[in-house]
C-alpha cells in the first residue's frame, strides 16, 4: 500500500551511501525510499514540516489569512534511495515527513518526534504510482466539450490543506488541463481518504465535487458539467474612498449550498471574482484594521460593486505606576473581556501584541484594529507585575481614539526553599508558577497552551546553593508552583492565593528522589523506527492532576522517561508513531496502547527501574 513503512530490519539492510559533504544536524530522521517493486528511488523530495496538530486552534486563522508557511528542512533521496533530514535543535513537538515524486503518489508520515543527539531509522518508505482520476468536462445541459478547462485535486481536510500549503508549490495541487474533446486525466493521486475536485474554465462557473473517494486499483471516473459563468468586479475602499489593497473578498451563491469563491483586492483596491454562477450572492470582505463588511443579494455579473470598509476601533494607552511615573518601554496587548463569565479574558486573534517604545514627548501608545466588543489592555514591563486596564467598549461605529489607562505595580513575591526528603537543600531545581489547578501533563492543557491568555504570571527561576528561591513581580491570583530537577520527582504545591502585593514566604518544599524508568520497546519482538512510550498512574482517569510521562524510543528501540517517577504502581503503554494514514494510524495507536499495557512497580528507595514493553503484533 502507498506510503507503508517496513521495520528497519525488513527488507534486509541496503548499503548506505556516503554522507553528504555538508554537515548534518546532530539529530534527525533517516530511511530508504523504494518503489513498488522494491528498487531504490533517487531524487525524491523529502520535506520536514511542523505538524498542524501542534496548534490546531490556529488552523482557522492560518487558512483564512493564508499565512506563509514552509518546510523546516528539505532534502532529496540519494542514488541508492537513502535520505537523512534533521534539525539543529530539539523541541517537544510533533513533525511530519512528506515525500514528493512526479511519478508516484505523495507520501506523508505523521506523528514523528525528535530526540536530542539521536538519528531515528524509519526503515523503508514505499512509493507507488497512486490513483488515476479521469473524465470529461462539458457544457451543462449539452454534450459540447470544454477544452482547456483546469481540473484540480485538492486536499479534503484543514490539516491536509495546511500541510499542502507548507510544501514548495504545494498550493497548486494536482492539476490537469482538458484536451479538445474535454477529456482530462490526473495521475499519481494519493488513494487514501476523500479529496475535493475542482473544475474551472473561462466563461463558466466553477464546479466543486466534494468527498471523492479514489481507488488504488482502477481509475475513478469524474465528469463535470459546467454552467455558464459570470464575473463580479468591484473595488474595496475605506471610509474616505481611498483604495484598500490586500482585502479578502469571499462570495457565496444565495440559492445553492456551495463553497466560497475567493479573491484579493489589488493595489488600487480593485478585485475580480470569476467563475460565479448567475444569481444573487452574499459577499464578505475582510481586511486588517477594518471591520468585516457583508453585502447581501449582489448580482454575480455586477461590474461596479464598491465595498466601503469601516475602520476598527483605536485606543490611546497610558501605562504608569501608582505614583504617576509613565512607562516608556513595555509589551502591550489587548484581550477580550467576558463579564458574563466572571471576568474571563481571551486573545484577539488578529490584533497581535506589540512592543512599545515611547519618545520623550509622548505618554500614550496607539493601539489600532480593535473589533466591536469589550476589552482590557494588558501591559507587561520589566520590574513590574503584568497589569490590566479597566474594561472598555469599542462600538460598531467607533469615533476618535479613546484613552485607556493602565496602572502597573511591582506585584507580589513568592519565596521558599526546596529540599530532599532528608532535609538536604536541593540546588539548581527549577521552580515555576502556574494557574492553580493546571495539569502540566494533561494533553488538553498542552493543546491550549499558548492559545488561552494567562490569568496569572508565568515565572520561573532556579534554587540557589541553599535551596532557596524567589519569584518576584507576580500579579494577583490563584497559583501553584511546580518544582523540577533531574535528580528528583516533579512536585506541585497548589492552593497559593495572592491577594495583595507583598512577600509571601512558603514552608519548605520537600521533593522525592524517585526512580529513573527505562527499558526497550518493540512490536512483536522487533524494532521499529519510533515507538511512543507512555507511563500513567494505575487507574488514571480520576479528577485532578495525575502522573503522565511520555517519550519515544531511540534508534535502538530504547527509552528513558524524561523525569524521575515517585514510588507507586503505574501502567506503561506503547504505540508506533509515524504512519502514512492519519485516520487509520490513530485507531491503530489506540489499540496498541490498550493491548500493550504493562504494570510497572516503583518501590520506595529504588534509584532505577528497568521495564521492557512489547506491542503485540496483530499482522
Amino acid at each position: 500500500a502507498a506510503g507503508e513503512r517496513t521495520n528497519p530490519t525488513e527488507p534486509p539492510p541496503i548499503e548506505r551511501s556516503s554522507p553528504p559533504a555538508a554537515p548534518l544536524p546532530p539529530q534527525g530522521l533517516r530511511g530508504l525510499v523504494l518503489d513498488e517493486t522494491g528498487l531504490p528511488l533517487a531524487g525524491v523530495q523529502v520535506h520536514l514540516l511542523d505538524s498542524a496538530s501542534n496548534d490546531p486552534l490556529a488552523l482557522p486563522l492560518i487558512l483564512q489569512q493564508r499565512l506563509p508557511t514552509g518546510p523546516l528542512a528539505s532534502t532529496e533521496s540519494a542514488a541508492d534511495g537513502t535520505f537523512a533530514i534533521g534539525l539543529p535543535r530539539v523541541q517537544d513537538r510533533s513533525y511530519e515527513l512528506h515525500f514528493l515524486s512526479p511519478r508516484h503518489a505523495a507520501v506523508r508520515l505523521s506523528g514523528l518526534r525528535l530526540l536530542e543527539a539521536t538519528w531515528h531509522d524509519l526503515g523503508a518508505v514505499t512509493m507507488v504510482p497512486g490513483a488515476t482520476v479521469r473524465g470529461r468536462v462539458t457544457v451543462e445541459g449539452l454534450s459540447t466539450p470544454v477544452p482547456n478547462a483546469v481540473v484540480t485535486i485538492e486536499a479534503g481536510t484543514a490539516f491536509d490543506d495546511v500541510a499542502r500549503r507548507s510544501l514548495p508549490d504545494g498550493h497548486h495541487g494536482l492539476v490537469a488541463t482538458t484536451d479538445a474533446l474535454g477529456r482530462y486525466e490526473l495521475r499519481h493521486a494519493p488513494a487514501r481518504g476523500a479529496v475535493r475536485l475542482v473544475a474551472v474554465a473561462p466563461g463558466f462557473a466553477r464546479v466543486v465535487r466534494q468527498d471523492v473517494e479514489l481507488l488504488p486499483d482502477r481509475a475513478t471516473e469524474v465528469d463535470f458539467a459546467l454552467p455558464p459563468g459570470v464575473t463580479l468586479r468591484g473595488r474595496v475602499v475605506d471610509a474616505d474612498a481611498r483604495p484598500v489593497a490586500g482585502a479578502r473578498i469571499e462570495a457565496w451563491p444565495s440559492q445553492a449550498p456551495l463553497g466560497a469563491s475567493v479573491a484579493t483586492s489589488e493595489h488600487g483596491g480593485a478585485f475580480e471574482l470569476a467563475g460565479l454562477r448567475r444569481g444573487p450572492h452574499r459577499i464578505r470582505v475582510t481586511a486588517r484594521g477594518f471591520q468585516t463588511a457583508e453585502v447581501a443579494e449582489v448580482a454575480a455579473d455586477r461590474q461596479d460593486l464598491v465595498v466601503a470598509l469601516v475602520p476598527r476601533g483605536q485606543v490611546l494607552v497610558r501605562a504608569a505606576t501608582a505614583e504617576g511615573t509613565v512607562l516608556r518601554t513595555y509589551q502591550l496587548g489587548v484581550r477580550r473581556y467576558f463579564e458574563d463569565r466572571g471576568g474571563q479574558i481571551g486573545f484577539v486573534a488578529d490584533v497581535p501584541d506589540q512592543s512599545v517604545r515611547l519618545d520623550g514627548m509622548s505618554e500614550r501608545a496607539l493601539l489600532e484594529g480593535l473589533p466591536p466588543g469589550t476589552f482590557v489592555c494588558e501591559v507587561t514591563a520589566a520590574g513590574h507585575a503584568r497589569s490590566r486596564s479597566a474594561p472598555f467598549t469599542v462600538l460598531p461605529q467607533p469615533g476618535p481614539p479613546q484613552p485607556v489607562d493602565v496602572t502597573v505595580g511591582r506585584g507580589a513575591t513568592l519565596r521558599g526553599r526546596v529540599e530532599l526528603d532528608d532535609g538536604t537543600p536541593l540546588a539548581g531545581a527549577e521552580v515555576s508558577s502556574h494557574a492553580d489547578g493546571a495539569d502540566p501533563d494533561s494533553p488538553i492543557g498542552k493543546l491550549l497552551a499558548g492559545n488561552v491568555p494567562e490569568t496569572v504570571t508565568a515565572a520561573r527561576t532556579r534554587t540557589a546553593a541553599d535551596g532557596s528561591f524567589a519569584l518576584p513581580y507576580l500579579t494577583m491570583g490563584a497559583y501553584q508552583l511546580v518544582v523540577e530537577h533531574d535528580e528528583a520527582c516533579r512536585t506541585t504545591v497548589a492552593g497559593l492565593r495572592i491577594e495583595q502585593p507583598t512577600d509571601l514566604v512558603l514552608p519548605a518544599i520537600r521533593v522525592t528522589r524517585g526512580a529513573e524508568v527505562s527499558g526497550q520497546a518493540t512490536i512483536g519482538g522487533r524494532l521499529a523506527g519510533q515507538i511512543q512510550v507512555v507511563l500513567m498512574e494505575a487507574g488514571a482517569g480520576r479528577q485532578g492532576p495525575t502522573t503522565r510521562i511520555e517519550t519515544i524510543t531511540d534508534a535502538e528501540g530504547r527509552f528513558r522517561l524524561p523525569r524521575r517517577v515517585p514510588p507507586g504502581t503505574y501502567e506503561l503503554r506503547a504505540a508506533v508513531v509515524g504512519g502514512a494514514d492519519a485516520d487509520r494510524q490513530f485507531l491503530h495507536q489506540l489499540l496498541q496502547l490498550q493491548r500493550s499495557s504493562t504494570t510497572v512497580l516503583v518501590p520506595p528507595g529504588a534509584d532505577r527501574v528497568v521495564q521492557d514493553i512489547d506491542i503485540p503484533d496483530n499482522r
